[in-house]
């Protein structure tokens, strides 16, 4: 198997910021990504008819900055990552999903 440069994906996951890239790059490179270790989720009601759990929509980046900035009565901010330890693996892998498209991977 060859080994190609675009199969590698370097993720730094602070506890307030996360920087990705693709590819190996050089040490002065900047990373393709700069974003707030957070996510949010906002909560909807099911109409009348839908029973379960109400449904839920998730945050990232600038949607969430936005969310945030309205006050929105429906969200909460999650901050998987405290104090360099993973204390959601739910919000944190929610969290890797969000941040792939922004890499071009999905």
């Amino acid at each position: 198997m060859v080994f190609r440069d675009d199969n590698v994906v370097i993720i730094e996951i602070g506890s307030l910021i996360t920087r990705a890239i693709v590819g190996l790059a050089e040490s002065m490179t900047p990373p393709q990504v700069r974003v707030p270790t957070k996510i949010g989720i906002k909560r909807k009601e099911r109409g009348e008819n839908q029973e379960g759990p109400p449904l839920a929509e998730y945050l990232f980046d600038a949607e969430l900055e936005q969310a945030i900035e309205s006050k929105d009565p429906n969200l909460e901010v999650i901050r998987p990552i405290v104090g360099g330890v993973i204390k959601d693996w739910d919000a944190i892998e929610i969290f890797w999903y969000l941040l792939f498209p922004d890499l071009g991977l999905l």
